[in-house]
């Protein structure tokens, strides 16, 4: 087994843990000023995240592939997963595999449907959509910063 694939199988069995994430892809192109500076601060604040350690040792807790996400590798921290959203604390990240290693491609948000009943439009308002989560009550938005794709589904 690669070691990629040993490290998110381990990370997910340890935590014993069946979460998986579906989001909408969303892309800054065509936002408004504000956005645009929202969606670079959250750039700014996930760098470190290209290295899969980095998001681990700060909690992000790996779920292994997601095959909702064309089996993309979903990290969450579980802690930030409260009824608060901040661009630059994603609550969950999301990697593909290439070249032997995991490479970021996404940062998404999480709000429990008990803290909104509606989904929270005045966060990155226009930048993507918000989606109940399947089977867990929470709204995710998922936001492609990190790769080069747009439209809705990817």
């Amino acid at each position: 087994m690669r070691p990629i694939h040993r490290l998110v199988s381990a990370t997910a069995l340890a935590g014993g843990l069946v979460f998986v994430i579906a989001s909408a892809t969303v892309h800054g192109n065509g936002q408004n000023a504000q956005v645009n500076q929202q969606l670079a601060a959250a750039r700014a604040a996930t760098a470190r995240y290209h290295d899969v350690n980095e998001a681990l040792a700060d909690g992000y807790v790996a779920l292994g592939a997601n095959p909702a996400e064309d089996d993309a590798f979903e990290l969450v921290n579980f802690n930030l997963i409260d009824c608060t959203l901040d661009v630059t604390q994603p609550e969950a990240l999301r990697y593909v595999e290439s070249g032997g290693r995991l490479r970021l491609i996404a940062v998404e948000y999480a709000i429990p449907m008990a803290c909104t009943a509606t989904p929270p439009v005045n966060f990155l308002p226009g930048a993507g959509e918000w989606e109940q989560e399947a089977g867990v009550p929470v709204w995710m938005m998922g936001v492609f910063v990190w790769s080069g794709r747009s439209g809705a589904g990817h």
